[in-house]
Order: C-alpha cells, then sequence, then structure tokens
C-alpha cells in the first residue's frame, strides 16, 4: 500500500467492498428530529459520518444507508445559527429505522416543536430502534421519562439548568455518549463524532470508521483537541500506514483469532520489525492489543447479545470460558456471568 492518503482511503473502500458482497441488509438507516434553533454542528456530524462510511472515495451517495429528516416537508425547521432545514419526510414508522436521533434546541425552545414530535418519540420507545438524545435532546427523553436509569451525557454548559430541572436524574459532564437499554445520550459538541465512530465501528466495521476519521480529521495540525483525544480520531493518531492497516485488520476480524506472525506475514513485514514498530506507534504490543480487542468483543457479547457464554468464549477467540473467566477476573474484577447481570466494569479501551 502507497504511504498516501488517496490509496489509505483506497484500500479502506477495497476492504468495505469485499464486505458488502457478504451483506443481506440495507445497512444503517436513520431518523432524525429536529427542534426549533437547533445546534448545526450536531446534524451535521451525524450526516457527514454517514455520508463518508455509507459510499466510497469522497462521493456522498446514500448506497449503503440512508437517513432522513422527520417532519413536515412543508415547514422547515430554523437551527440556532438562522439556517432552515426542511424535513426530508414524514414521520414514517421508526420500527423502519435502527435510530432516531433526537436534536434538542436552546431551552427556552423546548415546548415549540410539534406535538407529533413528542408522539413521535413514544412510537419510536415501544418499536426496536435506538433513541438518541443530542443535546438538550437529552432533556427531552428526562421529560418523556426514559432516563430513570441511565446517567445522562450532559454539556457543562447545561449542568446547572439540568440539576435544576431534574434533581433526582443522575447525569455526567465527562463523558462523550453514554448508552442502556436501548437509549444513548450525547452533549453534542465533538461529541457527537465519536458516537458516530463507535456506532459505525459497530454496524459497518471498524473499516469505515477509520475512513470517516480520515475524510473528517485534520491529521496535519498541530497539538492534541479533546475531539483528537476521543475514539473517532485513534486511526489517525497513528502515523505509519503500515499499522493503520494492522487496527483496521485486527478491528474488522475481532471474531476471526488472529496472531501476531499472521498480521506480520499479510504486511508484508518480519514479526520482530512489526512488534516493534506497533509498539512505538500504539503503546502497547500487539499481543496485548490484540488480547484487549478479544476483551472488547466478548464484553459487548456479554452485554448486548443472549448467547451461551461458553459461544462468547469462542466467538471472541479464547479457547476457553475458563481463559475468558480468568482474563475478566484479572482486568475487571468480575466474572462473564456478572457482566451478564450487568456488573459494573471499566471502559475497555
Amino acid at each position: 500500500m502507497e504511504d498516501t492518503p488517496e490509496a489509505y482511503i483506497t484500500w479502506l473502500d477495497e476492504v468495505w467492498s469485499r464486505q458488502l458482497n457478504q451483506k443481506q441488509d440495507q445497512g444503517l438507516v436513520i431518523g432524525i428530529l429536529l427542534w426549533p434553533d437547533f445546534p448545526l454542528m450536531s446534524l451535521t456530524g451525524i450526516i457527514e459520518s454517514l455520508r463518508h462510511a455509507g459510499d466510497f472515495g469522497d462521493q456522498s451517495r446514500q448506497i449503503e444507508g440512508r437517513w432522513e429528516i422527520l417532519g413536515n416537508p412543508n415547514v422547515p425547521v430554523k437551527a440556532s445559527c438562522g439556517l432552515e432545514f426542511r424535513p426530508t419526510c414524514h414521520y414514517t414508522h421508526p420500527a423502519e429505522f435502527d435510530y432516531i436521533f433526537v436534536i434538542g434546541g436552546l431551552l427556552s425552545q423546548l415546548n415549540k416543536a410539534p406535538l407529533r414530535h413528542r408522539q413521535y418519540i413514544r412510537l419510536a420507545r415501544q418499536s426496536s430502534c435506538t433513541l438518541v438524545g443530542v443535546c438538550t435532546g437529552s432533556f427531552i427523553l428526562v421529560e418523556e421519562g426514559y432516563l430513570d436509569t441511565l446517567k445522562a451525557c450532559i454539556h457543562p454548559y447545561h449542568q446547572r439548568d439540568f440539576e435544576q430541572r431534574f434533581p433526582r436524574f443522575f447525569y455526567t459532564t465527562h463523558k462523550d455518549f453514554s448508552i442502556d437499554d436501548g437509549l444513548i445520550t450525547v452533549p453534542g459538541g465533538t461529541s457527537i463524532l465519536a458516537l458516530m465512530s463507535h456506532i459505525i465501528s459497530t454496524h459497518y466495521g471498524a473499516d469505515r470508521s477509520a475512513k470517516v476519521s480520515h475524510q473528517i480529521s485534520l491529521p496535519e495540525r498541530r497539538g492534541v483537541s479533546h475531539f483528537e483525544r476521543s475514539a473517532l480520531i485513534r486511526h489517525m493518531e497513528i502515523k505509519d500506514p503500515r499499522i493503520q492497516k494492522a487496527i483496521a485488520i485486527i478491528e474488522h476480524a475481532q471474531e476471526t483469532p488472529l496472531s501476531v506472525s499472521e498480521l506480520a506475514r499479510q504486511l508484508g513485514m518480519s514479526e520482530r520489525h512489526f512488534s516493534r514498530l506497533f509498539s512505538a506507534e500504539v503503546g502497547v504490543s500487539p499481543r496485548e492489543y490484540l488480547l484487549k480487542m478479544r476483551l472488547k468483543l466478548a464484553v459487548w457479547l456479554l452485554q448486548h447479545t443472549s448467547k451461551p457464554i461458553t459461544s462468547v468464549a469462542y466467538d471472541a477467540g479464547f479457547s476457553s470460558v475458563a481463559h475468558l473467566s480468568t482474563l475478566c477476573s484479572k482486568r475487571f474484577g468480575i466474572t462473564p456471568s456478572e457482566i451478564r447481570k450487568g456488573g459494573s466494569i471499566s471502559r475497555v479501551d
């Protein structure tokens, strides 16, 4: 692979093309509800991420996935910057969507959205799609009674307002997003990019997430911003394209156990040279990184599927349940069974 941005994107698109040949579904389908005076960055963060993930090169076709702004197409919605946007479709049944994003506006405008917005949220909660409260959209989800157990992610600017309006609800101002029981909250700003990276990686694969990261970031800029510290920019913090490729291979093939020697072979490098370069770029050895990815997958399967723990262990690349149990106890202080029951663990980064 050539050491150029164009060659890197071409390679990622080739990986994705092979995936598409094996897929049967239509990819992600996203619905968006806009409140009056909504933050434009939240809307563009969602759509820009999706358009780069859902097509080849720098094109913007909705060939693998779709997004719609829901509402009355004859009634535009004004963003806080003054620009107006018309909904692209009426209130389609929420079961057609994987996610419904509720982008709240200025607090003074939360009661000025169409009544059908609220009715649609209630219908969406009864369906299989996931509700996402963006910016003050979290306030709306609380008002609808959906965040009793979820610690909402709130922007520090809205902390005092949240405390005054909802004194009995838990919140955090120190995370990019929270996910629980079909509900997600994200404080807006650049955190929407971290959430979109997570969603794209989950549904499309790490290669698509890496492409989005590459297309919407500025890797030549000096200094480390909050956005660059987020999970979205992980691939771009690694400058060597061979290690970028190794990361994408590892994360794309989580359910196919890889060895360090196999990775080195695919990259055309000796195992010793690959291990030394990987450690220098990533900060841990490839063996440690592979183990971390397997644990991450195992935890996700335990928390989000009903697969037997034996199947989870094998699917995540562990030789036995005992091996997985030992590592979970060592890393998190609890067993796989306790993780499945909702036991608290530290984030698997």
